[in-house]
């Protein structure tokens, strides 16, 4: 509001010494025109008393001093019009001068104004690029914090699931299987699983854990035309070293899964193989109202783990029951 004010102040002070000036040039132009009044009724007076002094007839002689007389009141008349103009334009001048004097007063205290709030506005201005840069540092510094929290509970599950894998590997009793006919060694896997996750999960599991050097029996790999299925499910069963089976809605939806999770569960508990469950797009509750005699036994979750961990994982496995193997006189089996 006083911002306004001011505006308004000045701008009426500028509009009053442009009327002032427009005022002031008409007060001189009227002084010009009674300075060249005056002139004219001098030169006139001049003129009648020379004519007066050099005419021999009283007559004319009269007649040119009443010239005199008139030009001499005109001149009087003029040079007080003068007079009253060049006050007038000189009072209207002081105006204007002190009125010019208020204004440059007025211009210089609203730039001071003007260049105090420009700084105010770049002090503001940094410091909220200060506090801004201190917001995004701080956030970033809960962000690597979190993060590293993070991993390091990651490391810490990946640790617990290792320890707890080669735990209960240590603690199996090694064995040692007959390989399925046409095979000369065992495999190392079996994966049993519904044909509904092939393609996003089982297909890449089963190819990187061949990559990985694991004999791998998988649907994909042992069954060609014209065989038994049943027949080579079962020759698959009895002859690999792990099962692992791929949980998850589609597999307790088939009934060919039940039977081979039915051949795994049995191998498990008579100590001839060892299951491996995986789940797969499944909470412990499915498993619960699934396949109870599952949730007890440590599973790993596609959720957390990808193909390469999980197959990372099989091979420590793997690797200690050849050893375990390896150790084992000749002719015994585990119970």
């Amino acid at each position: 509001m006083r911002g306004r004010i001011f505006c308004m102040s000045i701008s009426t002070d500028r509009s009053t010494l442009s009327r002032l000036n427009q005022e002031i040039a008409a007060l001189r132009s009227k002084e010009a025109g009674e300075v060249k009044k005056a002139a004219d009724a001098q030169k006139k007076i001049n003129s009648a008393l020379d004519s007066a002094r050099r005419t021999t007839s009283p007559s004319l002689a009269k007649n040119y001093l009443s010239t005199a007389e008139r030009e001499t009141r005109n001149l009087q008349k003029a040079q007080e019009n003068q007079s009253r103009y060049s006050s007038q334009a000189a009072a209207k001048s002081k105006t204007v001068a002190d009125l010019q004097g208020k204004i440059s007063k007025e211009e210089e205290r609203e730039r001071k104004k003007a260049e105090i709030a420009e700084e105010k506005r770049r002090r503001d201005e940094q410091s909220n690029r200060a506090a801004e840069a201190r917001r995004r540092r701080v956030a970033d510094e809960e962000t690597a914090r979190a993060a590293q929290a993070m991993q390091q509970r990651i490391t810490e599950l990946e640790e617990q699931v290792a320890a707890q894998l080669e735990a209960k590997a240590a603690a199996t009793s090694p064995f040692r299987l007959v390989p399925p006919e046409g095979e000369v060694e065992a495999f190392d896997v079996f994966i049993s699983h519904a044909s509904e996750d092939k393609q996003d999960f089982v297909d890449d599991l089963a190819k990187k854990a061949r990559e990985a050097g694991l004999r791998v029996w998988y649907d994909r790999f042992a069954l060609t035309w014209g065989d038994s299925i049943r027949q080579k499910i079962d020759a698959g069963l009895a002859g690999s070293y792990f099962g692992i089976v791929v949980l998850s809605p589609s597999f307790f939806a088939k009934n060919w899964t039940q039977y081979e999770l039915d051949g795994l569960l049995e191998k498990a508990l008579s100590g001839t193989g060892r299951l491996l469950p995986i789940w797969h797009k499944l909470s412990k509750d499915e498993v619960a109202k699934h396949a109870p005699s599952m949730v007890g036994r440590l599973a790993l979750n596609t959720s957390f783990l990808s193909a390469e961990e999980i197959v990372a994982e099989l091979k420590i496995l793997r690797d200690r029951y050849r050893e375990n193997e390896s150790s084992v006189p000749e002719g015994t089996t585990g119970g």
